[in-house]
């Protein structure tokens, strides 16, 4: 997930919060290149496929955003099961648009991709993926 110091500040509920959205991924994306690890940064968890961006914020909120690529019956295939997690609200989010090859756009203006992002400049890369949870679509509020 993310190095050390980081993840010391995370509480054991959240770490295995993270780890039922990395196995509800992993055995979607079985032996396909298309799943990726999940990270903590700033104790947010982020986990991007090409199909899907998940956002697990410190509220312990599920803020899921499509891409403009997934199949509606497959994002709400992964909705569903993301809203089983315990402990969790489930946040759908307006889908962001990708490029020719796949990749997040970063900016709608100039059109540039998560793919021209120099991996030095992750604070950059964070905030941006955080921005693209921030229009919500569909609230699903579990009843305590």
């Amino acid at each position: 997930m993310e190095d050390a110091t980081e993840s010391t500040r995370v509480s054991k509920e959240r770490k295995k919060i993270a780890e039922e959205i990395e196995s509800l991924f992993k055995k979607l994306y079985a032996g396909e290149s298309a799943y990726s690890i999940g990270q903590f940064h700033k104790e947010e968890f982020f986990l991007r496929t090409e199909f899907a961006l998940v956002v697990l914020t410190k509220d312990n909120e599920i803020r899921i955003s499509f891409s403009d690529r997934t199949k509606p019956s497959f994002a709400a295939l992964i909705s569903l099961l993301l809203e089983e997690i315990k402990g969790t609200n489930l946040i759908v989010c307006e889908d962001y648009t990708t490029d020719e090859y796949g990749s997040m756009i970063c900016d709608e203006t100039n059109g540039s991709s998560t793919g021209v992002i120099v991996w030095d400049q992750k604070e950059r890369y964070f905030t941006m993926l955080r921005d693209k949870v921030e229009h919500v679509v569909v609230r699903k509020t579990k009843r305590s």
